[in-house]
């Protein structure tokens, strides 16, 4: 039962970044560069180093996403005081009415997938899912 519920979580998965990427094609944005946005704009000042312990990524795919970020002025970067090497990066201001139109789009989006759940159900899923994931982070953890 374990590989089915991996299975359709990562088909859902899947499926939700491809119903996202049809939207944002429009915005001429990927989901990859919305997600580093995202992480961007929660975390002013963050650097590439930071990004990448976030996101299940490699270094030389986010390089190229946070080049084509900073060419399209959605992001920019500042060197580090202390350290010369380091590059923080933050979200400029055009990135701040991509994330609220956005943000618009996913709620149409999600409440379309919710259609038919019942919020307990919903609730639910969720407690059982945050188990799910405390457990798998737990055995990620242990030494073998």
């Amino acid at each position: 039962m374990v590989k089915e519920i991996c299975y359709k979580l990562n088909k859902s998965s899947m499926l939700y970044k491809r119903l996202m990427s049809k939207h944002l094609e429009e915005m001429n944005i990927t989901y990859a560069q919305l997600m580093v946005l995202r992480v961007i704009d929660a975390e002013p000042g963050i650097t590439a180093k930071e990004i990448l312990l976030q996101m299940d990524t490699d270094k030389a795919t986010l390089s190229g996403v946070i080049s084509r970020l900073e060419r399209d002025n959605y992001i920019y970067r500042v060197q580090n005081d202390k350290d010369g090497r380091v590059r923080n990066i933050y979200v400029s201001e055009g990135s701040e009415k991509l994330c609220a139109d956005v943000n618009v789009i996913e709620e149409a989006c999600m409440k379309e997938l919710m259609s038919g759940i019942k919020e307990e159900d919903a609730e639910h899923f969720l407690h059982v899912l945050d188990m799910f994931i405390a457990n798998q982070v737990r055995k990620i953890d242990e030494k073998f």
